[in-house]
């Protein structure tokens, strides 16, 4: 049984309010950096000319990587600390990114991808574990904040950055852009993360993970990991193909497609950010019912709409669906009283299973079905656990019996 080290002096070192205030400063920085890197991916698979299942295997790599390491990164953050841990994945992460940016073929960067992803899980479950932590002291109307940040970084102001920096220093020379910042939140976060960890050396990382995978046995955290876990992967595709949809389908430029993803995640961090408050007084199941009733509205026109119009409220309806989809998976997750390395490497590792099947499904089913067509295809799956809808249809079996 572990306990916890007498180094966890972080609270005293660092007040709530001074946590939360620099926290959502690297949190902003570090999506700033994801955000950069998703545009820069995007372009140099359009500079190779890579199709469409090409490119859903090149953005998969990555998730691939990230995914097979968010249960092991739990393991190390427990026993070593989030910010020990975060510092050295960053280093890692600053080294290997520039590399991608030399790719001259879609599966060299495919592979560099791949290697550059493993250190990125370590980043985000130091994160989420840090955050977690000092949730119930920062207060669940705040849960949001670091999510909405790293959003506001990732589907906003990256963006933005990747496109201005591509256009003046290039592909190669963006990549060595994110290499700086890489560096800079290695010293950062290591100065205001969590320094929890615990004792127990003995037991192996496999032996670990086999822990961390029992707490899916328990009801709310397998509830929480579906619906995460579906929400990754609506956001692995839309991520991946709505600028390839923009350019290829519709022959808007790619400044026109990066639009898109600048609305849905201005639309995903205002949610985050001021709807804490309300979310709360709601309560789980309405916010639930709203969040995927608002999501699977949104795959509708998304996956229908033919003008501008419709894509931009499909993004904005898909967002806040996301957005209160993961207010209420965060709170439920930080009040369980789990182990918060485990939980937040086990929550990280199913967002990120989903990004992946999202990406990659997505390429392949892009040799049968229009691209575009294929939002269509996850409305069903949401359909299956939304608990509405599944109330809906009991009450139906029931009337008729």
């Amino acid at each position: 049984m572990s306990q916890s080290n007498t180094l966890n002096t972080q609270p005293r070192l660092l007040a709530t309010n001074h946590f939360t205030f620099a926290f959502v400063g690297l949190a902003l920085m570090s999506g700033i950096t994801i955000g950069m890197n998703k545009i820069l991916v995007t372009l140099l698979a359009l500079h190779l000319n890579a199709e469409s299942w090409q490119i859903g295997l090149l953005i998969g790599a990555e998730s691939l990587s990230m995914m097979l390491m968010s249960l092991p990164a739990g393991i190390y953050i427990s026993r070593f600390s989030a910010r020990w841990v975060y510092g050295i994945s960053s280093l890692g992460a600053m080294a290997l990114y520039p590399l991608i940016g030399y790719s001259s073929s879609w599966y060299l960067a495919a592979l560099f991808l791949f290697i550059a992803g493993i250190c990125i899980p370590f980043r985000v479950v130091a994160m989420n574990t840090s955050w977690l932590e000092r949730l119930p002291e920062v207060g669940t109307s705040r849960g949001g904040w670091y999510r909405g940040t790293l959003m506001l970084g990732i589907g906003l102001v990256g963006p933005l950055l990747g496109n201005l920096a591509s256009s003046h220093f290039g592909v190669h020379g963006s990549y060595w852009i994110t290499s700086i910042l890489f560096a800079v939140m290695a010293f950062y976060g290591f100065s205001i993360l969590s320094h929890t960890r615990s004792m127990d050396d003995a037991r192996s990382v496999s032996g670990g993970v086999k822990d961390m995978l029992r707490y899916l046995t328990d009801p709310m955290v397998r509830q929480v990991c579906i619906y995460d876990g579906l929400g990754g992967m609506v956001r692995g595709f839309f991520g991946t193909f709505i600028i390839i949809i923009a350019v290829r389908q519709f022959n808007w430029s790619a400044q026109q497609g990066i639009t898109l993803m600048v609305v849905e995640g201005a639309t995903f961090v205002a949610v985050l950010l001021l709807l804490g408050h309300f979310v709360a007084k709601l309560g789980e199941k309405t916010t639930y019912n709203l969040s995927h009733g608002s999501l699977i509205t949104g795959l509708l026109f998304l996956g229908l709409s033919s003008s501008v119009i419709g894509l931009l409220i499909g993004a904005v309806l898909q967002a806040i669906g996301q957005a209160l989809n993961h207010l209420v998976n965060i709170s439920r997750l930080a009040h369980s009283g789990k182990n918060m390395g485990h939980v937040s490497g086990l929550f990280t590792m199913v967002g990120m299973a989903g990004g992946f099947a999202g990406a990659t499904l997505g390429g392949f089913l892009s040799k049968g079905f229009v691209l575009q067509d294929i939002f269509l295809l996850w409305i069903p799956v949401w359909l299956a656990v939304c608990p509405g809808f599944r109330a809906f249809i009991k009450n139906i079996f029931k009337k008729t019996a």
